[in-house]
């Protein structure tokens, strides 16, 4: 979610699109009301049944990562502590630069590409709540509390156990019906 996109838009965007959403719901707030609810997205992509996958790779990708960012911490706090880098430490620290964009890449790509059906799958669920219960707006509660969009929101707005009840039923009636969950 996250936008439900593991990796969304950025601060600018959603700031721009919640703007965007405010001014015209002032606009149209006499002829419509709003009704803003919020989901924690996370939560809800781990009620998922790829949640677990999802959740592996990242633990495997941070082991990875932080393997090859204290190799390089090694040597740059050598260099900063005025040694000079030996010809093979200094290939050692291009070779770790290049591999570390490399594994952070591939692991971006891994991700998605299994937190898709979860994403999907949630953002349907999110619109036919949405839809059936006259949401206007639906925010990713832990994207706008890190973003610091919102300030306060009162609990009983929060909608990720209707979201994960609703998913959990639409997963288990796929399986019940022999069809496989992606």
């Amino acid at each position: 979610m996250r936008r439900l996109t593991l990796f969304g838009f950025g601060t600018l965007g959603i700031a721009a699109a919640l703007a965007a959403v405010i001014f015209t719901s002032t606009l149209t707030a006499q002829e419509r009301p709003s009704k803003v609810v919020y989901v924690d997205s996370q939560a809800a992509l781990m009620a998922h049944p790829s949640g677990a996958a999802v959740e592996s790779l990242r633990a495997q990708a941070e082991a990875d990562v932080k393997e090859l960012t204290d190799g390089l911490e090694a040597l740059d706090a050598k260099a900063a502590a005025g040694q000079q880098l030996s010809p093979d430490e200094a290939d050692r620290y291009r070779t770790l630069q290049t591999t570390l964009q490399a594994v952070q890449a591939r692991y971006v790509n891994d991700i998605n590409e299994a937190a898709a059906p979860a994403v999907a799958e949630v953002n349907a669920v999110i619109a036919e709540l949405a839809e059936a219960n006259g949401y206007t707006l639906v925010l990713d509660g832990v994207e706008a509390r890190s973003l610091r969009l919102v300030v306060y929101a009162a609990p009983d707005l929060d909608i990720t156990p209707l979201v994960i009840e609703k998913l959990e039923n639409r997963c288990a009636l796929l399986v019940a019906e022999g069809r496989a969950l992606q």
